[in-house]
């Protein structure tokens, strides 16, 4: 059973797969949670300057900005660097994995996703930032 969240609890989804972002945000959204969706880093980044999300879900590999570049562009800037971020990816290779240490990243879930893990892990993202 899903925990019913304040609906000013902001996610922002970045991931270049339109189908999977539309049913990913459709479900947190269900969940009351308050959802923007980008197609790619970039756009994420432009979008975290707007939106101010309390939590970043983002797809690792993708067009024009990868998640990790995203993620090391909202960590270097004081006003967003605190954004809690959760990976997906379709691509769990030991490069991927190698990277995401490099950068600090230690969670990567894998697609296809299971709803209540993420659900999990957005509650325990969103519990230590109050």
């Amino acid at each position: 059973m899903a925990v019913q969240v304040d609906k000013s609890r902001k996610i922002l989804l970045v991931d270049d797969e339109v189908g999977f972002a539309e049913l990913l945000c459709d479900l947190l959204s269900m969940d009351n949670y308050n959802v923007e969706v980008a197609n790619d880093g970039i756009e994420g980044l432009e979008k975290v300057a707007t939106f101010k999300p309390d939590v970043i879900i983002s797809d690792v590999v993708m067009p024009r900005m990868s998640g990790f570049e995203m993620f090391k562009k909202v960590k270097s800037t004081p006003e967003t660097a605190n954004i809690p971020f959760l990976f997906i990816t379709g691509f769990q290779d030991d490069r991927v994995l190698s990277e995401a240490r490099k950068i600090g990243v230690f969670g990567i879930l894998k697609k296809p996703i299971d709803v209540e893990q993420i659900e999990l892990r957005l509650e325990d993202l969103l519990s230590k930032r109050l």
